[in-house]
C-alpha cells in the first residue's frame, strides 16, 4: 500500500527540502566537474557557473587547487530548486484530484 502525502503542508515541506538536496548535489556534480576540467587543461583560474550564476571559483597555485564557494548564488539555486519542485507536485497533485473529482 502506498502512504501518500496528503497534507499540503507536509507536501510542501519535503518539496522543499528535496529540492534543497537536488540543488546541492547539483552544484556538488558541478564543482567536481569544474575541479576535472581545470586539472585537465592549463587554466590558472576557473569559474564555476551553474545557470548564469558562479557558484564556485577555482585558482591553481602551483600544484595545488584552492576552491572560493559562492554561497549567495549555491543558496539561490537551492531555492530556484525548491521552488520549482513544490510548484510540480502541487500541480500534479491538482492534475490528479482533478480528475478524480471528473471521473466520480
Amino acid at each position: 500500500m502506498k502512504k501518500k502525502l496528503t497534507n499540503p503542508t507536509t507536501r510542501i515541506i519535503a518539496s522543499i527540502v528535496l529540492g534543497i538536496v537536488i540543488g546541492v548535489l547539483v552544484c556538488f556534480i558541478a564543482i567536481r566537474f569544474g575541479y576535472s576540467h581545470i586539472k585537465s587543461t592549463d587554466l590558472m583560474e576557473y569559474n564555476v557557473n551553474l545557470i548564469g550564476l558562479n557558484i564556485f571559483n577555482i585558482q591553481r597555485e602551483g600544484a595545488e587547487y584552492i576552491g572560493t564557494p559562492n554561497n549567495s548564488n549555491m543558496m539561490f539555486i537551492g531555492i530556484i530548486f525548491s521552488m520549482i519542485l513544490a510548484i510540480v507536485t502541487e500541480t500534479i497533485v491538482a492534475f490528479k484530484n482533478r480528475k478524480r473529482g471528473e471521473s466520480k
